[in-house]
């Protein structure tokens, strides 16, 4: 009888292992937003995005950090103009994202960072 219990109780524990393990059950959406600016990743989290929400003359940009290197930023600008949208290429999960508005006499407006 306890070795009975001891078998379910072990199945149980490495199947949750492997839900809670897997990466994309634990992908979530991410969303940043500056003054004119949306940034996300969403879904498998593999691709940023970036899209400019202001008709003011400004581009705008999205830092991020991928789950492959941690502490190499990398940044997607769309300088294309009120509406548009640019999105990065696929790669290996992003785990932290940043909104900005460019500003050209001034310093940059950054939202915080999402993760």
């Amino acid at each position: 009888m306890q070795r009975k219990i001891a078998i379910r109780t072990a199945a149980i524990l490495i199947g949750a292992a492997a839900v809670l393990g897997s990466s994309p059950a634990m992908a979530k959406d991410l969303d940043s937003y500056a003054t004119g600016a949306h940034a996300w990743s969403h879904g498998s989290n593999t691709q940023v995005a970036v899209q400019d929400t202001k008709a003011d003359g400004d581009s705008v940009y999205v830092n991020y950090f991928r789950s492959s290197s941690s502490s190499d930023m990398k940044t997607l600008h769309n300088k294309s103009g009120n509406g548009t949208k640019a999105y990065s290429p696929t790669g290996s999960a992003v785990k932290k994202i940043q909104a900005c508005l460019s500003l050209d006499w001034e310093s940059d407006s950054c939202d915080s960072w999402r993760s």
